[in-house]
């Protein structure tokens, strides 16, 4: 959107960053350290920000040695091309994530303990990687972390939430970027941006156009956020960006397939019990295409010498016969829970043939013949799979379980420079223009388990310093500074954490940090004598389909049985700790 000299400015910051994620925190927080004034926008409603990074587990990857971190990542990239300066820039950047963490989260780093060995192992030099964490894994207290970045920083910075960007603003002559156009909830604003815009609105794994268009899949599952629709790529390719890396993508192989947007059971190629015996999966026509044993290196799979996306089928199936069924069914591995959950959605027939037509597999029976004979053989001539691990296919009945092929995030973006810049078609600097986590990170192919996570936090920080630092051509717009003295339609959604909660007579309050959600959980207790006749939440931001929904259930059971010590809510174990603990300390308080 070019800027027109008639142009109605609605406000005016210092910094606007377009994506509550995991690197679009980490710019805020750092912009606002340099004393910035900060916009902070999200398409998503709150609670549900995020990005990718409130479902990762926030492990991050680290270097011991320069040259050997180079090298690995090197021939992970291979035989795509990359940009030097970038790539050194990141590698010296990793290395210094475990001073970064206690430096600016007073957390001391540790070993994660989530791969007992570097991803690509079989790499020269991949002893030089280190995968380290500074909270627990798959809680969300990762997330949670940087989110509290952002909101120990709310006199710098405003937070819109359900307001994705529109345009960029951007000076026809000069090329800068001038400004954001934001749709701050149904209402379109014009925000002026005095020194930066920092692009962290993630990928476009939930823009099927993008996906056909860019990595040439069909369907795919998507296991992280549902926000990422590419909007960062429509912004860059406005501003007359280079793009860069726009194939690269990650999974984790297979989900159910139920035809929702978020399908269940993302890791299921990792459960070995799943795939020991007589099972395997078939592809569109009924025949087998991987090693279904494989290791789970984000998707890619050995094959004649490299590492490849496994190939994208539309429709696969988990196919087993009845005495697989069976065993899974009495499966005892630290999976068997999920295990016993998924061939619960298996389709049943007598014979081959009669599975073959339910799941249109033409060429199954031949398929089963195969997998029988490479049994007798001691050998899988079509995917290398351990002989240990496959038996023979008996009699019927059998079974077969819908899949799909799934997307954790993609990497395509705009090409940056190591400073994070944004650069146009011929290699310049777009001014005023940045961009920091998964849009257009560094990674050209070949993911490596917590890369995303290190870019973040690097990207992140660099994005966010730089843009804020004042520049001398900055653009004089003549309007207010801040949102927060322009009227209340446009001042910040984020509100301070506080204990200042009113209660009256016979009236508690409890506040407990637990939970998946962003900010802390807090209830009011009303007690007569020694029962409670009320329990009223006063603030939280857990998942609305999750712990949004466990909360009525837990406060019901807790004045029912007068008690805070009741069952959880299967599947919302986190929330309904938070919960009870919020409502035991607000009883603790009439025990004073």
């Amino acid at each position: 959107m070019n800027y027109q000299d008639n142009l109605k400015w609605d406000t005016k910051y210092d910094v606007v960053v377009i994506g509550f994620g995991g690197a679009g925190a980490t710019a805020a927080r750092f912009a606002a350290d340099q004393d910035a004034k900060v916009l902070l926008i999200d398409a998503a409603p709150e609670g549900s920000e995020g990005g990718n990074t409130r479902y990762a587990a926030g492990a991050f990857a680290t270097a011991v040695d320069f040259d050997k971190a180079k090298d690995y990542y090197l021939q992970s990239f291979a035989p795509f091309d990359h940009d030097e300066d970038t790539l050194n820039n990141f590698v010296k950047e990793i290395m210094q994530l475990p001073g970064y963490a206690e430096k600016y989260f007073g957390k001391e780093p540790h070993k994660s303990g989530m791969h007992k060995r570097s991803e690509y192992y079989e790499f020269k030099n991949s002893d030089g990687m280190v995968h380290q964490s500074m909270t627990t894994l798959y809680d969300g207290s990762f997330w949670k972390l940087l989110h509290q970045g952002v909101y120990d920083r709310l006199d710098n910075i405003d937070v819109w939430y359900e307001s994705p960007a529109e345009h960029l603003i951007q000076d026809p002559k000069t090329q800068t970027i001038l400004g954001v156009q934001v749709n701050h909830k149904g209402t379109l604003r014009n925000i002026a941006a005095k020194n930066g815009v920092v692009m962290s609105s993630g990928g476009y794994e939930n823009n099927p156009e993008m996906v056909q268009n860019f990595l040439g899949r069909g369907s795919l599952a998507p296991i992280g956020t549902l926000y990422n629709k590419g909007k960062g790529v429509d912004l860059a390719v406005e501003a007359g960006a280079r793009l860069w890396h726009m194939s690269n993508f990650d999974s984790h192989a297979f989900s159910l397939n139920e035809g929702k947007e978020h399908e269940q059971f993302a890791y299921m190629i990792q459960w070995k019990s799943l795939f020991t015996g007589s099972v395997f999966i078939a592809g569109d026509d009924g025949t087998r295409y991987l090693n279904e044993q494989c290791e789970d290196r984000h998707g890619y799979q050995y094959n004649h010498g490299d590492y490849v996306m496994l190939p994208n089928q539309n429709h696969p199936h988990i196919v087993m016969d009845q005495a697989e069924y069976e065993q899974l069914q009495n499966d005892e591995s630290p999976k068997a829970g999920q295990v016993k959950k998924v061939i619960t959605h298996a389709i049943k027939a007598d014979t081959l043939a009669e599975l073959a037509d339910k799941i249109n597999a033409p060429r199954l029976e031949q398929s089963v013949t195969d997998f029988n004979f490479f049994v007798d053989q001691g050998r899988d001539y079509v995917a290398d799979r351990p002989a240990d691990t496959m038996r023979k296919f008996a009699k019927g009945p059998f079974y077969a379980i819908a899949i799909r092929h799934n997307i954790l995030h993609t990497h395509g973006g705009a090409r940056r420079n190591s400073n994070c810049e944004v650069l146009d078609m011929e290699g310049q600097v777009i001014p005023h223009l940045y961009e920091a986590g998964e849009l257009g990170d560094p990674f050209a192919t070949k993911y490596i388990g917590g890369s995303s996570v290190a870019d973040l936090l690097v990207s992140g920080r660099l994005a966010g310093t730089n843009a804020a630092k004042a520049k001398d051509q900055a653009p004089e717009i003549d309007i207010i500074t801040s949102a927060s003295k322009a009227g209340e339609d446009l001042r910040s959604d984020a509100k301070q954490s506080s204990a200042d909660f009113e209660a009256g007579d016979n009236q508690y309050i409890g506040i407990a940090e637990q939970g998946m959600g962003d900010l802390p959980i807090a209830v009011r207790v009303t007690v007569d004598g020694d029962k409670m006749t009320d329990i009223e939440t006063l603030q939280q931001a857990e998942t609305p389909d999750i712990g949004g929904k466990a909360i009525p259930v837990l406060r019901d059971e807790m004045l029912k049985q007068n008690t805070y010590d009741v069952d959880v809510v299967s599947g919302a174990s986190a929330t309904s700790k938070g919960f009870k603990n919020a409502v035991k300390k607000a009883l603790d308080q009439k025990n004073k």
